[in-house]
Order: C-alpha cells, then sequence, then structure tokens
C-alpha cells in the first residue's frame, strides 16, 4: 500500500500543477477547485501514510495503549478538511454565477479535465481497493479477535496490616494481558437480538482518503459535463454550477466521516455493546464474594475488536480478595472484556471512589467512555 499511495500522490501532485495552470487560463472555477482540493488530496494521502505506518507503532511508556487511535485522527482531519474545501467551493461559485464571467479556451478546458478523470480514475481503483477490501459484508462468520492485548503485568498490590486486629486497608489489582483467545462482547450472539450488518474492519483513515479521490473524480466529469454544456449553450453558467454542486456532495459525504471518527476519538461505546455491557457487569454482581461494583469505564480496543477498561469491586466481608478478584477477571474475560480489576473490602472507605465506604452507592456509577 505505501508505494501505490506514494505514486498515486507524485502523479496528483504534477497533474495539480497542470490542473492549476489551465484553471487559471481558462478562467475556470471548476479546474481551479480541483486543482486546490488536489492539492489537499496530496496532503491526505501524506497524512494517511504516516498514520498508517504509525498505528502499527508499538505501545510506549508515554503512549501506553499505542497509536491506534491516529488512523480515527487523520480521518477527521481529512473530514473536516473536505468540509472546508466544499464551502469554500460553494461561496466562489455563488460569486462567479452573480459576475457572469466567461469561461475561455473550452478544447483545452475538455482536454484537461479529461486527463484529470483519467488520473482520479486511476487513484479510485487503487484506494477502492482498500477501502472495501477489509469490508465483510451481511454474512455471519463467527471469528473471534479477542487477542488479550499481549504484555502481561500483573500488578497485583495488597497491603494488610497484621500488626493490627484488623485488616485497615487491603486491597487487589490486576491488569493480565495475556495473549489468548477469548470471546468478544462485540459479537455476542446469547445477549439479545439485534441485526449487526456485518464486520467491518474499515478505518477512518482509508476512508477519508478515498473520498478525497471520489470528490476530485466527481469534480473532474462536472467540469467535462459543463465543459460540453458552455459549447453547445453558450451559458458559461454551468461552470460554477457544476462546482457547486460537487461542493454539495462532498459535504455531505464528509459528514458521516466526521462524525464516526470524533466517536472514536471521544472513546463512545456503541449501543449494542453497550447493552451487553451491562448484562456483563449484572452478571458480575452475581459472583461470589462481590458485594457490588464501583466506576466502570469502558471503550474500544485498536480496531473496535476488543473491550477495554477498569472497574473496583467491593468484596463482601471476610471473603478472600484475590479469590474474588480472579473470578472477576475470569468473569469478564470470558466475556471478552478486558478489564483492570481493583478489589477493596467492603467497609473500607480510604479508597478514591468511595465505594466500599458506602457501598449502598455501588452499581450506579456506570460509565462507558
Amino acid at each position: 500500500m505505501a508505494a501505490s499511495t506514494c505514486n498515486i500522490s507524485d502523479l496528483n501532485f504534477a497533474f495539480m500543477i497542470v490542473q492549476a495552470f489551465y484553471g487559471f487560463v481558462t478562467d475556470s472555477l471548476g479546474l481551479l477547485s480541483d486543482s486546490i482540493h488536489m492539492f489537499f488530496d496530496c496532503l491526505a494521502l501524506g497524512v494517511g501514510l504516516f498514520a498508517a505506518v504509525a498505528s502499527k507503532w508499538p505501545p510506549s511508556q508515554r503512549f501506553p495503549y499505542g497509536f491506534g487511535k491516529i488512523e480515527s485522527l487523520s480521518g477527521f482531519g481529512n473530514g473536516v478538511f473536505l468540509i472546508l474545501i466544499s464551502i469554500e467551493i460553494m461561496i466562489e461559485a455563488t460569486e462567479r454565477l452573480a459576475e457572469g464571467r466567461e469561461t475561455k479556451r473550452l478544447m483545452e478546458l475538455f482536454v484537461v479535465s479529461s486527463l484529470g478523470l483519467a488520473v482520479n480514475l486511476v487513484g479510485m481503483a487503487c484506494f477502492g481497493h482498500h477501502h472495501h477490501g477489509h469490508d465483510h459484508g451481511d454474512h455471519d462468520h463467527g471469528h473471534d479477535h479477542g487477542h488479550d492485548h499481549g504484555h502481561s503485568h500483573g500488578h497485583s498490590h495488597s497491603h494488610s496490616h497484621d500488626s493490627h486486629s484488623h485488616d485497615s486497608h487491603s486491597h487487589s489489582g490486576s491488569c493480565d494481558h495475556g495473549h489468548k483467545k477469548q470471546p468478544s462482547i462485540l459479537h455476542d450472539d446469547n445477549s439479545h437480538s439485534h441485526s449487526h450488518g456485518g464486520h467491518s474492519h474499515d478505518n477512518e483513515n482509508m476512508r477519508g482518503i478515498f473520498l478525497h479521490v471520489l470528490a476530485d473524480t466527481m469534480g473532474s466529469a462536472a467540469v467535462i459535463v459543463s465543459t460540453v454544456l458552455i459549447h453547445f449553450v453558450g451559458w458559461s453558467g454551468w461552470d460554477p454550477l457544476a462546482s457547486c454542486l460537487i461542493a454539495i456532495l462532498i459535504f455531505l459525504s464528509s459528514i458521516p466521516l466526521v462524525k464516526s471518527s470524533a466517536k472514536k476519538l471521544l472513546l463512545t461505546v456503541p449501543d449494542d455493546t453497550e447493552y451487553n455491557l451491562r448484562n456483563t457487569l449484572a452478571g458480575v454482581s452475581d459472583l461470589r464474594g462481590v458485594q457490588a461494583y464501583t466506576v466502570p469505564k469502558f471503550w474500544l480496543g485498536d480496531k473496535n475488536q476488543t473491550v477495554l477498561g477498569v472497574m473496583h469491586v467491593v468484596a463482601t466481608r471476610g471473603s478472600d480478595l484475590e479469590d474474588v478478584l480472579t473470578r472477576t477477571r475470569a468473569f469478564l474475560l470470558s466475556k471478552g472484556v478486558d478489564v483492570v480489576v481493583q478489589v477493596e473490602k467492603d467497609g473500607d472507605g480510604s479508597c478514591w471512589c468511595g465505594g466500599a465506604g458506602n457501598s449502598s452507592r455501588s452499581n450506579t456509577n456506570s460509565r462507558f467512555s
């Protein structure tokens, strides 16, 4: 993919210069806007290539969750750029219509826009394959990708003051991210009857690049059509009208991209996943030794294939904290949820969440980031 992206970017940049020159010479808004958009295509391709590479970088001490969200960030940026470009084109088209400026040198305009269409079709063929190639249709395929995020750092800290007649403070935390297969809460067949239309591995980064190239292709086609209409009808207003139509299409196609990428950046949990999580949390409350749970927070991992999170569990008085921790972790992993669990004793109010100190408030702070 990297080589094809670089080749398409070089081709786009070279032809952008040609389009900008002839757009200025022929005074065609369609060709000028197409060249400007092609310039942003080159930027989008560069940013998209960087995002695709960076998303594969391993987690570090500074970025413990890795760089998976950088593709969503790239898609969000591309979507915002597309919206701004479409608004600028519509404003310019309105001004051109009001002025009634004449489009010149129609034959050269037709040839250049036709070549531009050919260049964009090459880009469509390339990125259309990458954009749609990760989309599994509406069939039910049951492979669960729930790998448990590869590094194992099991911090189990418990401090019990044995010199006293009572345990004044005792909690256990666990983050056992072993590399093993697990069911996924994202595809829980028994939880409810909602219909999920396929398992999509598509990402906003490739979608943003594809929309850029698609918008360029539509722009070139619009310039060709408007040039033919100007030649036969004799009215130059077809050029800004075609540009305005394409700008509206770009705007409408960019809104879903911005919304979906923004939701991922904000760590929003989809409704169906939240439904399954609530059922899973209800099961946690039924585990032996569990009095309640507090402050559960969940988000989707990279590629939306794993649910990650943190939560506090309040253990009943007299129960073994390590046993409660093990049971809770095993239950959550069986449901495809990879969670850092903090266990504390009922009545111990020293934790910041305040759950053990007032267990009546527990189970009410369900948050899905």
